[in-house]
């Protein structure tokens, strides 16, 4: 899951006539209040305008939208009622709550532009005593046909909240193989859709006795065996027993109930290590707390969130202002200490979004040495946003080359049937994922050497939109997010007071709200 940061700004200074502006706020507001129970179909276009259609179909060659309905220009006046013919290249998002209308007319080009408001009354009901805690998440991927969210192997894109956000994850699997067959499980299960662009695995072959990890940067290293600190503080608390193995102990805080960004330091200090290369090895994922800023966003936006999911798609200035609220929180700052300048010097930040799967990663010590076998490191980051499960040294022996393979076979478990040419370019092509669909995807692997494995990795590119839950959009205030946006104290304490009501409860919520909960 990400943090939403949406921008609502103008720099056009365009005469906007406020009683026919008003004419289309009173349609908006029609359609949104009984979403749940009357079919509507709002399109967005890349140029400023809207059209809100009373019946809607796709032409023979699917490239353009027919219908019956109002046109109304940026300016919101309405200059077209009647027939209308839309271009689907001329559309930036479209809002409806018609959601077997699209899968049966078209499942790729207008379910891929579409967020679903109202599309299921079980969203509301469920999540009623606390919406902004409601299960979240991009695609999740699972080996060995595991199926228990918990068993999840990464998520993908999660920060790619829109089509013009799309992007590509890399994901350490935290699985190895010997086998020339390998079979990756992917499931949406959440109120979302997923657009799946490409798919493939990075296969690293290794000695069974060493380790492959990746960067930040996508390079990989073979490593050797681990080294738990000597010793790890937070504020004078041992933390040890909860970072010294990859398990299901996990250190984590909680929020400052006045500043969201207030920062935490854990101290690291190892000792009687060899003269070699050192990375620092960590595993960890977020809390749930960016989830929260999502959904608040969201809420903010009100009836009006398709105008504001327009302006993601076709204003660059509003990607600029995605930052803002990143910024503040920060990722997590790594730093060792020099003891010949006698302060700390900043070698990687990391960030990851998303709060399922957790995420093993490598940040090498560049040209850092041991001194007398000891090394001092320093983690900053901002209290209650992240879960460390692991944090320690690993000798870097190589660089080394992974293997990239596509899968060969797409097993349908529950959904459309889709090609590999669907996922096997960066293109126009997309897998498309409803809540609840399952896909297997099957992989051949090269023959291996004895005594070796595969260290296998995931890489993931696409993006996903939310389906609106009703009860968020019955929170609008167009103020308010402008002030989170511009990073605003008070705002910014009335979050972290309202965050601070929930956070004990929100992983219960969370994990419980989630599609299959629901069926």
């Amino acid at each position: 899951m990400v943090l939403l940061t949406i921008g609502i700004y103008s720099c056009r200074k365009h005469f906007i006539d406020h009683g026919f502006r008003q004419n289309y706020t009173d349609v908006n507001k029609v359609i949104h209040t009984d979403a749940i129970k009357s079919p509507f179909f709002k399109v967005h276009f890349k140029n400023g305008n809207v059209s809100v259609l009373e019946s809607w179909s796709l032409n023979s060659n699917k490239d353009s939208i027919l219908g019956q309905g109002k046109l109304y220009d940026f300016n919101r006046n309405q200059y077209q009622q009647g027939p209308l013919s839309i271009n689907i290249d001329e559309i930036a998002i479209i809002e409806t709550n018609q959601l077997e209308a699209i899968k049966a007319q078209d499942k790729e080009k207008i379910a891929s532009l579409s967020i679903l408001t109202g599309a299921n009354v079980l969203l509301d009901i469920v999540c009623i005593t606390n919406p902004k805690a409601c299960f979240g998440s991009c695609p999740t991927f699972y080996v060995d046909g595991q199926t228990n969210l918990h068993e999840a192997r990464a998520e993908g894109f999660s920060s790619a909240i829109s089509p013009s956000l799309e992007k590509r994850d890399l994901d350490a699997l935290q699985y190895s193989t010997a086998s020339n067959e390998f079979l990756l499980t992917m499931k949406n299960e959440a109120f979302e859709t997923h657009m799946i662009n490409e798919l493939f695995i990075q296969a690293v072959p290794k000695p069974k006795d060493a380790h492959i990890y990746h960067d930040k940067n996508g390079s990989y290293y073979s490593c050797g065996t681990s080294i738990n600190p000597r010793s790890a503080h937070v504020a004078g608390k041992d933390i040890r027993n909860a970072i010294n193995s990859i398990d299901d102990i996990e250190y984590f805080s909680t929020t400052d109930p006045y500043e969201l960004a207030t920062k935490e330091t854990i101290v690291l200090e190892f000792d009687n290590l060899p003269p070699e290369d050192y990375g620092l090895l960590i595993n960890f994922r977020q809390s749930l707390l960016t989830t929260f800023l999502l959904y608040s966003g969201i809420s903010y936006m009100g009836d009006e969130v398709g105008d504001y999911f327009t302006k993601i798609e076709t204003s660059p200035k509003m990607k600029q202002i995605l930052s803002n609220p990143f910024k503040r929180l920060g990722g997590i700052t790594l730093s060792v200490w020099d003891e010949k300048n006698n302060d700390w010097e900043v070698f990687q930040e990391l960030y990851e979004t998303g709060p399922i799967a957790k995420n093993l990663r490598l940040a090498p010590l560049q040209n850092i040495a041991p001194k007398h076998g000891k090394l001092k490191l320093k983690i900053e980051l901002a209290k209650g946003l992240w879960r460390l499960d692991y944090l320690g040294l690993t000798p870097i022996k190589a660089k080394v080359n992974p293997y990239t393979i596509y899968p060969n076979h797409i097993e349908v478990i529950d959904g459309e049937d889709y090609t590999i040419e669907d996922i096997s370019n960066d293109d126009d092509n997309y897998l498309l994922s409803f809540p609840g669909n399952i896909f297997n995807f099957k992989f051949e692997l090269p023959e291996i050497a004895d005594h070796h494995d595969y260290e296998l990795f995931l890489s993931s590119k696409g993006y996903y939109l939310e389906w609106i839950r009703t009860d968020w959009i019955a929170g609008k205030n167009l103020p308010k997010l402008r002030k989170m946006l511009r990073n605003d104290t008070k705002t910014w304490r009335d979050l972290a007071q309202e965050f601070k009501t929930m956070e004990a409860d929100m992983e219960s919520v969370f994990w419980n709200s989630k599609y299959y909960n629901l069926q």
